[in-house]
Formats: C-alpha cells, structure tokens, sequence
C-alpha cells in the first residue's frame, strides 16, 4: 500500500471512528449511571475480587465477589432505604400544619404580648407546607412508578458489575496498548486516577457514613422519630461540600428550642458541634491521605457540577474528572518543559 492509500486509510478510519464513537455515546447514555455504578462497584471491590480470582478463576471468583457484595452491601443498603422512605412517606402525611391559636399562645408566652396578625402568617405558611408535603408524597409515588425502568437499570449495573470485575483486567491493558503515550505517562496517569478514585469515593463515604451514624446515635437519644430517615438525608447530604451534616442536625437545634426542650438543644448543639461536624476535620485527613487534594473552590465545582451533568453519581465523577484535567495540564507541562522526555 503505497503512501497516498495509506493516507486515505486513515482518515477514512478516524471519520468511521468518530461516526461509531458518536453512535456508542448516545447508545450509553440512557444507562450512564448504572454503568458508572458498576465500574464504582467494582473498582471498590476489587481486592477481594482479585483474591477470590486467583483461587477460583475469573469467571467464579467474579460471580461469588457479586454474590458477597449484594448479600453483605446492596441488600442491607436497599432495605436501609427502603426503611428511610416509608418513614419520609409516614413524616410528610404525618405532619401536621400549624395552628394559629397555638402559635398565638406560644408568641404571647415567649414576648409577653398578642399577636393578632399571626392568622395572617400561619395560613399562607400551612399552604406552602401543605403543598410541599404533598410535593414530596408525589415524588415518591413517581419513584415507585418507573419500576420497569429501574429494573433494567439495576440488569444493566449488574452486568456491567461482573464484567468488569472479570475482565477488568483486560480492560486495563487494552486501554495501556491503544493509548499513543509511553509507559511512564500511562502509568502516571492511573496511579493518579487510583487516587482521585480513592479520594472521591471511599474517603468521602467514610466520612458521610461516620457522621450519618452519630447523627442517628444523636437523635435517638433527645427522642426524634424516624432516625433511619434522618440518617440518610444527614448521609447524603454530608457527601456535598459546604452542606454537610450540620444542615440538618442544626434545624433540630432549632425545633427542640421552639418546643421549649431546652437542656436537650443545648446537649444537640455541643453534640453536634464537636462531635457530628467536628468529626469531619479529623476523619477525612485520614481517610483522604491516599487522595490526590484539589483546590477547595474547584472541588466544591467539580461536585456541583458532577451532579447536574451525570446526577448523584457525579458526586464521585466530578472529582475525578477535574483531578484527572489538572493531571494532563500538569504531564503536558512537564512535557513542554523537558522536550527529551518526549
């Protein structure tokens, strides 16, 4: 094949590439995030995997890593979720909306004075209550009527679970010999994304579920209800920036001082400054010490705009995502600053 054949060759093969490749992205996208899911799963798996491979084989070893991790992780996770949605369900048709006499009283004892507009604030406030109470009952009848689709997402993340943990392997060396770098470069590249993983998934886990737990342990004690749900919300929410835990446990300050428990706030206030929130400052620099640290500013981006782009998954894809940007600028600089190397 002479020279010009050649030329064609290729650019023919590139254009294919870039047709095919487009066709391939929007054939994933509708099930990006029980792909994602399951290269997480598996990704966080994979010690274990790698030492059942080794005595059973791959095809085994996967298939009872699978196994083990739905039995002992998703299994637990899906009835604790479960759990927090029958009690969202039970606090929002449970709640009741404020009465005006009441909130008389309580204004008239607390300022020593009536107050005869408060018809005027409770009624608008019940009906914004009212609507969002049923907002949120709505929302989870409509989770629980796209069943079908959350059946083929969860087929979906279970395929792509045990392929890669099978063939995770070869995936990895088919990515080493496709990729136009050297060695060195590629293997900087996923050290890098070993640790941005790291940081990104467990270190921020084993601090959300820290403090998830101590604020269940918190709650119990002063007497809320429903501490599943709070456990979960305090979970979730812990996992952004800026947000944390004290979003919701401070709140709680709040209504137990309205309802005149003030010895309880007090204890919830001390409990939740310094050890809730507290424990944050001394458990994620121990569980981020393999972490690659991003700027403080593009975190907080890099996760807010995880979550508009690829949803709750981009809690950990955003990160990711932006460390890996800061490890290519920071390789091509090398690159451009020693011309040898290259």
């Amino acid at each position: 094949m002479n020279e010009g054949d050649s030329s064609s060759s290729r650019s023919f093969l590139q254009v294919l590439l870039a047709v095919l490749g487009t066709l391939t992205v929007v054939l994933v996208v509708p099930f990006l995030q029980a792909v994602l899911l399951g290269g997480l799963m598996a990704y966080l798996v994979a010690p274990v995997n790698d030492r059942l491979s080794r005595r059973l084989g791959a095809t085994a070893g996967a298939a009872a890593t699978m196994l083990a991790t739905t039995v002992v992780v998703l299994a637990p996770l899906l009835f604790v979720l479960a759990v927090a949605v029958d009690q969202a369900v039970a606090l929002a048709r449970g709640a009741e909306l404020p009465d005006v006499a009441a909130l008389e009283s309580f204004l008239s004892e607390r300022f020593g004075t009536s107050v005869p507009g408060a018809e005027m604030l409770v009624e608008p406030l019940g009906n914004a209550v009212e609507a969002g109470l049923r907002g949120l009952v709505g929302s989870v009848g409509g989770i629980l009527g796209g069943v079908s689709t959350v059946l083929v997402g969860a087929v979906i993340f279970l395929f792509a679970f045990f392929v890669l943990l099978r063939d995770g392997d070869r995936f990895v060396a088919w990515i080493r010999a496709v990729t136009p770098l050297d060695a060195a470069t590629t293997d900087e590249l996923f050290a890098r994304t070993d640790d941005l993983l790291w940081a990104a998934v467990v270190g921020n886990v084993v601090v959300a579920g820290l403090q998830a737990i101590l604020t269940v342990v918190g709650f119990a004690v002063v007497g809320f209800d429903n501490v599943v749900f709070w456990g979960v919300a305090t979970f979730l929410l812990s996992l952004l920036p800026v947000i944390g835990a004290s979003i919701v446990w401070i709140p709680a300050v709040g209504y137990l001082l309205f309802v005149g428990n003030v010895p309880a706030a007090v204890g919830l206030f001390l409990y939740g400054s310094f050890v809730i929130s507290g424990s944050d400052n001394v458990v994620r620099p121990m569980a981020m010490r393999r972490g690659a640290r991003l700027n403080s500013g593009v975190l907080v981006l890099s996760i807010f705009g995880g979550v508009a782009v690829f949803g709750f998954l981009g809690i950990f894809v955003g990160p990711v995502v932006f460390g890996l940007t800061k490890t290519v600028i920071e390789l091509l600089a090398e690159e451009r600053a020693d011309p040898r190397g290259s």
